[in-house]
């Protein structure tokens, strides 16, 4: 779909996907394709961005372990960055880490606990289509509404595409 959208000139429209913090051990390959030979689910490598939802901010005034346990808060892994341009042996002479292929590193904190699934009231699946202010405008779970051009004659294809133009 946002290949279509692309080439149809909606050049303003941006996808991501979140998995959620439940599902942060699950394997991630298949959701993303970015095995399509490993992968029952897909053909090609997809091509969206995705993000991993880690239920934490990093809380800038304390930038120690003691001060930020004392203030009765968490010290740990706050962010990650990838670098994508680094091999498994420039990523490891960094002092990153190598994780599934990928060079990974990994920003400690303060941390306050945040729940973004919760704060959004998400589920499995959920399409959240947000306009360019950031509000919400449309929500539907893929679930019962598969995006599929070849299933349903297209209908919910469709229906979900005119909703993402239609929040521009």
């Amino acid at each position: 779909m946002y290949l279509d959208l692309v080439e149809e000139g909606y050049e303003d429209i941006k996808f991501v996907g979140v998995n959620g913090y439940a599902y942060i051990d699950n394997d991630y390959h298949c959701m993303i394709c970015d095995t399509p030979d490993e992968c029952s689910n897909c053909t090609e490598e997809r091509i969206l961005p995705w993000v991993q939802d880690v239920p934490a901010i990093i809380i800038e005034e304390y930038d120690n372990q003691l001060d930020c346990e004392q203030n009765n808060l968490s010290w740990g892994v706050g962010e990650q960055i990838q670098w994508n341009l680094l091999d498994e042996n420039e990523c490891i002479e960094s002092g990153y880490s190598w994780f599934h292929g990928q060079c990974i590193e990994f920003i400690y904190g303060c941390l306050e606990d945040v729940d973004i699934w919760g704060n959004w009231d998400i589920t499995l699946r959920d399409l959240v289509i947000v306009n360019k202010q950031g509000y919400e405008v449309s929500r539907l779970n893929l679930t019962g509404n598969n995006p599929d051009p070849n299933s349903t004659c297209g209908e919910n294809y469709q229906t979900i595409k005119d909703l993402i133009i239609g929040a521009r």
